[in-house]
């Protein structure tokens, strides 16, 4: 019996199979595409065997929708619509996705309210009746903006709601005296609209936003950063929900880990890169915890267990 060698055999290197990812994020011009394209680039230099990339589409909701349907295994999904979806309630009464599992939340999404420098609004009680954009009719944008004002015993039909084509041009050209957002800064829409003419943004503190955030996990106390754009010397209060990316229960815990590794041991490079972003969440510890409204995924609970066993956490 002919004996084939075993030397090269033994000389060949273990390999790794190559892992291919896709994250669900928003359009192309968009925040969460743009985070996910830098994450995923690190993350490969980081692990070559993972070959990562930004998946193009309507947002959080069409997200949690091929998250459901296996069409993405990873996306990342507004805090407040994860919670939603992951306790069936709201837009998702009597539908929950219990399988959605979490990684980490990569940044703060301030509700922004922008205004012109030189115009009369100053308050939010102001709004009422002057001409204002909220949103698309069923964003999620223009169901905070109404509750919000809700609270203040304004209804929508006191309201002059608009649905303009160019937000920053609209406003600067007095078509419009206010417009909102919910949107980590600084961000292409406000840097647009502070370069057409002098802007500002309505604060919301104090009572008004303790008794709105109150019972609602997904909100937490927030502001939009000084001196990010022109004008602006201050910060400025608000609330905000969380960014998060998000799994579902079924995909593979190592495969999860990996990635959760790959991307947070990058995170200083990603800092640097992403420098003038200042509502990313630094910090490991401000990525898990209460921030996050779905479970965390047992991949990435392993690695931020390993983090917080040296110390890092």
């Amino acid at each position: 019996m002919k004996i084939l060698p075993l030397l090269p055999l033994l000389l060949v290197p273990s390999l790794q199979a190559a892992t291919h990812i896709e994250i669900g994020t928003g359009s192309e011009q968009g925040i969460y595409y743009q985070m996910a394209k830098e994450f995923c680039r690190l993350a490969h230099e980081q692990d070559e065997s993972l070959s990562c990339r930004p998946k193009a589409t309507a947002g959080s909701l069409e997200n949690l929708k091929q998250l459901k349907e296996g069409e993405s295994d990873y996306a990342i999904v507004q805090s407040d619509w994860l919670f939603q979806a992951s306790k069936g309630v709201g837009a998702f009464e009597g539908a929950p996705q219990a399988h959605l599992r979490t990684l980490f939340a990569t940044h703060a999404e301030p509700f922004t309210l922008v205004v012109r420098a030189d115009g009369d609004i100053t308050r939010l009680e102001q709004l009422k009746l002057a001409p204002i954009d909220f949103g698309l009719k069923h964003s999620g944008t223009r169901k905070t903006a109404l509750a919000l004002m809700a609270l203040l015993g304004v209804k929508e039909q006191d309201l002059d709601l608009k649905s303009v084509a160019n937000l920053p041009e609209s406003l600067c050209n007095k078509q419009i005296d206010a417009f909102a957002l919910v949107i980590g800064h600084p961000n292409r829409m406000t840097l647009e609209a502070a370069k057409r003419c002098p802007i500002t943004f309505l604060s919301i503190e104090g009572e008004l936003r303790d008794r709105f955030i109150k019972g609602l996990p997904y909100y937490q106390r927030s502001q939009i950063p000084a001196r990010i754009y022109p004008g602006n010397p201050k910060p400025v209060p608000t609330f905000a929900i969380a960014a998060t990316l998000v799994s579902r229960e079924d995909v593979p815990e190592d495969q999860v880990y990996r990635l959760t590794k790959a991307m947070l041991n990058q995170q200083i490079p990603f800092n640097e890169q992403t420098y003038g972003y200042a509502n990313l969440f630094h910090r490991a510890r401000n990525k898990i915890g209460p921030v996050l409204m779905a479970p965390q995924h047992p991949g990435a609970a392993r690695y931020f267990a390993e983090l917080k066993a040296a110390g890092k956490l």
